[in-house]
């Protein structure tokens, strides 16, 4: 219930800035001509209509419909006008290297775009202080110790917009923490009484039903009712992208990972991988010798470097990448790569920065050893570390790695053991819920990624 939420918020948001994409344009011809013929209007509401779907791409690419922007004012607005310039680009793109529509709208573009931002900036504030915060606002029970419910509270203000903690049954002693507007309840007895006072929509359990005397009778009784129920690790899984290690056991995997259910998916995908990187290495085989030069320039070695990474199934197989470390990197060992870390060049830092080094993975990808989106292969002297402190990390392995991934959009960057078993939360959140769809959100993520690094 709670994705279907976010889902037809997301939804009414899109459906707000085609409308005003829509409407922008027989304000545009009506400002620069002073009237509104038909002739005009079907001249140009056809490569609009393009443009409209085009700028969709762009505002999801610039991280326009994540909700979250909607408490942070600032983020909000700085993010609002790089999507504004990103689409504008594009739009020049669009009219001038591909002139199938007979119109290059100088004059126009810059006026559609000026009302674009207007109207549209107008709709985002609607948007953010009405419904993103009231419409179809979620009300959650939960039922857990004072200091788990702080801990809930604290995950729905910073991870779940548009949902609010309306009530708590208290199973242990402990000092609360609500503003006034929290219930608290002593027993499960109450659950029916919140439910009908304060329209809760779902139940959110830290505890077993089996653990407190009397919830399982009271949680029967929901099933008569639309209240849904979940465990505190669905709901934290669904507000964080994530699934936290302290939930998973053998029986979660038993659960939740069913691989005869992927093979369609898998097969698909590996079609996908070889049809998207032909064209990929094609066009990015010119940036070879070029970056090669520059790798040379940059220090003494090697241009193209190769490690051993594991691979799916815990393969072992070689990786190719250009050169961003000087040639001694690991003359004391292996070793994770750290932030700002001094083995790596000013070039390095640069291919890095744009993830231009990995463009040789593409051959990987074409030989099966990787896809373009899953787990990052890890190194096998790592592999072993981390498997011998997760015993689960090798789950990871269960699809094939990617040159960018669930964790890579979602997580900073890993520079030790410690960090890699955080990733590995966001890993087995994409080993759980892997599909065609996500495979394409976590594309067009990487993409904002890499433009915004670019900029910096």
């Amino acid at each position: 219930m709670l994705n279907s939420r976010v889902r037809i918020k997301q939804l009414l948001l899109l459906l707000g800035d085609l409308v005003v994409f829509q409407i922008s344009v027989p304000i545009m011809l009506i400002l620069r001509y002073r009237e509104l013929t038909v002739y005009q209007y079907d001249q140009h509401v056809i490569p609009f209509l393009v443009i409209s779907f085009l700028w969709l791409i762009g505002y999801y690419v610039a991280g326009l419909y994540d909700l979250r922007l909607s408490r942070d004012s600032l983020k909000f607005l700085r993010t609002f006008f790089e999507g504004i310039v990103a689409n504008l680009l594009i739009s020049f793109g669009f009219f001038y290297l591909l002139p199938v529509f007979g119109i290059a709208p100088r004059t126009n573009l810059f006026l559609y775009v000026a009302i674009v931002l207007l109207l549209d900036y107008l709709w985002r504030i609607f948007f953010n202080r009405i419904i993103a915060r009231s419409v179809f606002k979620a009300r959650i029970l939960f039922i857990g110790s004072p200091q788990d419910a702080s801990d809930m509270d604290a995950l729905i203000k910073d991870a779940a917009p548009g949902f609010e903690l309306k009530g708590v049954i208290q199973t242990a002693p402990g000092t609360r923490f609500d503003d006034g507007k929290i219930i608290w309840y002593a027993s499960p007895d109450a659950i029916p009484q919140l439910i009908s006072a304060h329209g809760v929509d779902m139940i959110v359990m830290g505890h077993s039903p089996e653990e407190v005397p009397g919830l399982q009778d009271a949680l029967y009784h929901t099933i008569f009712s639309t209240v849904s129920v979940m465990d505190r690790a669905g709901f934290e899984e669904m507000a964080t992208g994530r699934i936290p290690v302290e939930y998973i056991s053998r029986n979660w995997f038993l659960a939740h990972i069913h691989e005869n259910e992927k093979v369609v998916y898998e097969g698909l995908k590996r079609f996908f991988d070889i049809v998207l990187s032909i064209p990929i290495s094609i066009v990015t085989l010119f940036l070879y010798p070029l970056i090669a030069l520059l790798v040379k320039l940059s220090s003494p070695g090697p241009v193209l470097y190769s490690q051993t990474r594991c691979g799916l199934r815990q393969r072992i197989f070689k990786i190719y990448k250009f050169r961003t470390m000087r040639q001694d990197a690991e003359a004391g060992g292996v070793q994770f790569t750290q932030i700002n870390d001094p083995r790596i060049t000013k070039i390095g830092n640069f291919l890095r920065t744009t993830h231009l080094d990995e463009l040789p993975q593409i051959w990987n990808v074409l030989r099966g050893d990787m896809s373009l989106v899953g787990p990052r292969p890890e190194r096998p002297e790592f592999v072993t570390e981390l498997t011998r402190q997760m015993p689960y990390y090798a789950l990871r392995h269960l699809t094939r790695p990617g040159v960018t991934g669930w964790a890579q959009v979602e997580f900073s960057y890993a520079s030790s053991i410690e960090q890699n078993l955080q990733k590995l939360q966001y890993d087995l959140f994409y080993i759980k819920h892997r599909s065609l769809m996500l495979d394409v959100s976590i594309l067009l993520k990487t993409i904002r990624i890499v433009l915004k690094r670019i900029g910096t």
